[in-house]
Formats: structure tokens, sequence, C-alpha cells
């Protein structure tokens, strides 16, 4: 009877059995750093954000440097001034102008040439409500223009309108009107005096000059601000 051999690593036959098995662990132990190298990226990957859906991080601001927009303009800084409704303001300031020159010829028109011999005659004519005496006094009363500062409103109006550079043309106007303003009071007074008798009818004229030279030039203020 053939003799069995119990030990197959033994002779010959055993030899490519441990060859066939020393291959299995060497390939085994290569699969086995494999993998751990793979778990190792994978750590990595994820310290960095890669499976959290977060892109690359902003770089951080450097310290005292001012933030801009898209257009390299600081965020949050306002646009520079610009011009806005240049012809809306030129004709809020201009229908200002063409108010007081309304007042001036409405009291012309009432004062005529009507200059009163004496005082006794001016008393006279005062107490009848048709005569230009009285008719002043009532134009002093209302629409009361030595006390009229509308031009103040149309002013600020304007300035908003506006809303830039107006190169001192709305200052300009400002102290043209306050003039014009002035004289407009100074010509009543001195219609009273012309009616009164005790005022001439140069002096009537210069005072009406006065008024309109001031207007001609608050008018040209308010045009350079649409030119």
């Amino acid at each position: 009877m053939p003799k069995i051999d119990w030990n197959p690593g033994r002779g010959r036959r055993g030899r490519p059995l441990r060859r066939v098995l020393g291959m299995g662990q060497h390939q085994g132990l290569l699969v086995m750093y494999g993998l751990a190298a793979v778990a190792v990226l994978f750590a990595f990957a994820a310290a960095f954000g890669v499976f959290d859906g977060a892109g690359p991080k902003p770089a951080a601001p450097v310290a005292g440097a001012a933030n801009t927009d898209s257009d390299g303009a600081p965020a949050g800084a306002a646009s520079p001034s610009a011009p806005g409704d240049s012809s809306k303001a030129a004709g809020l300031l201009t229908a200002s102008v063409q108010h007081y020159a309304d007042l001036l010829a409405t009291g012309q028109k009432i004062v005529g040439h009507t200059r009163y011999p004496s005082m006794s005659a001016y008393d006279d004519a005062f107490g009848d409500p048709r005569s230009p005496a009285a008719a002043l006094a009532k134009f002093r009363s209302r629409p009361n223009p030595e006390a009229d500062t509308s031009y103040l409103d149309a002013e600020q109006q304007a300035a908003a309108a506006y809303d830039g550079d107006h190169r001192g043309a709305l200052s300009q106007w400002l102290d043209d009107m306050a003039k014009a303003k002035t004289h407009l009071g100074q010509w009543v007074v001195t219609a009273g005096q012309y009616q009164q008798g005790s005022a001439t009818q140069a002096a009537l004229d210069a005072a009406v000059g006065a008024v309109n030279q001031d207007l001609a030039n608050a008018r040209s203020d308010a045009g350079s601000l649409s030119g």
C-alpha cells in the first residue's frame, strides 16, 4: 500500500503551493497598502472641504484696505454729484424773476403819472377807493411787494432740482434777487412820495431802473444754470 505524505508543503509537489501562497500574501499586502493610501487621501480631501460643496476660500482683506465695488469705487461711497434737471432749476428761478417783474408792472400801472399837487389833494384822493392813491395803499397791503420773500423758496427748490455744481450761479442769483426785492420796496415808497408830490419823476424812474437792472442780472444767473 503506497505511503501518503500528509505534509503537502514538503517535497517537490509542495514548492508550487508555497510559492502560490506567498504570492497571495504579497498581493494582499499591496491591496492593504493601497486602501490605506486612499483613506489618507480622502481624509485630506475632507479636511480641505472638497466634499462639503465649499470652493476656494476668499483671501482675507488686508488690514486698512478699503472695500471696492465692481467699478473700482469704494463700497458704499456716494457717486460723484451730477447735475439733475438743470432746465427745471433755471425755470424755477426765471419764474421767480418774472413774479417780481409783474409786481413792479402792476404797481407802475396803478401809479401811472398821477401826482397830486398838494398833501390836501392827496388826502382827498386817498379817501376815494377808486383813486390811484387808495389803489397804491391797497397794493402795499396786498400783495405787499415790500415784504415778498418768495424768491428764497424758489432758490431752495431750484437747488434741490439741480443737485449739482452750479458754479456759484445760485448764490449770485440769490444776491441779485435780494437786491431786487430791496429796490422794489424802495420803488413802492418812492411811488407813494411821488403821488404826494414830494418825489420827482426822475426819482421814480431811477427807482424803476434799479429794480429792472437787478431782475436782468437775476435772469442771466438763471440762464447760466442750463447753459
